[in-house]
């Protein structure tokens, strides 16, 4: 797998999975071995979360007139990996009950992958406002705005990918979203 080649058809075919086009899974591997090369694209995005981690806890100590204490890694990883693996133990839950087990492996690739792209989107604006060049509320904003849309892509994928009804569909990816919220926000309190 030749990523560096690869990353203009994965983006291709994340936003092809989101329209109405029919020939996604022409850009994505999705045997077994293209699910163990979706969780690269997990491994890959760590950095780019640590980044918007890191422009968060530079603004808290401005916003505190105090000096930037360093993110905890440990900690930072840890709720990085519920926060990750969080998506695959539901989707794997909704995949056995609602008995579509052979759309989990394609469901869980395109998601891996354009999450490492939204995750990408949002280092760079994070990473802008680190260098001085964007101010941070128009970057927070860009990337709620980021963050609440993927509740809209988790629902997507669940009716596209998944083969869920539209009602079955909205219902996971908000369970989705709600579980990686939570996620999130307990991370944010260790922070605190």
């Amino acid at each position: 797998m030749n990523l560096p080649l690869n990353l203009p058809a994965l983006l291709s075919g994340c936003l092809k999975a989101l329209g109405r086009s029919s020939d996604w899974p022409d850009h994505f591997d999705l045997s077994p071995k293209g699910l163990q090369h979706s969780f690269i694209a997990l491994v890959l995005s760590l950095p780019f979360y640590y980044i918007c981690a890191a422009a968060v806890q530079i603004q808290r100590a401005k916003l505190a007139e105090g000096e930037a204490s360093a993110l905890p890694t440990a900690a930072f990883f840890i709720i990085w990996v519920l926060y990750a693996f969080m998506f695959v133990l539901c989707a794997y839950i909704f995949c056995l009950v609602f008995n579509k087990s052979d759309r989990f492996r394609p469901w869980v690739i395109v998601r891996h992958w354009t999450f490492f792209f939204a995750a990408l989107l949002a280092a760079a604006l994070f990473g802008l406002n680190m260098a001085g060049m964007l101010p941070f509320m128009p970057v927070v904003y860009a990337a709620f705005a980021l963050y609440l849309g993927t509740l809209v892509i988790d629902i997507r994928y669940a009716q596209k990918i998944a083969g869920f009804e539209w009602g079955a569909a909205i219902f996971a990816g908000c369970i989705i979203t709600a579980m990686s919220l939570m996620m999130i926000l307990i991370g944010v309190a260790q922070y605190a």
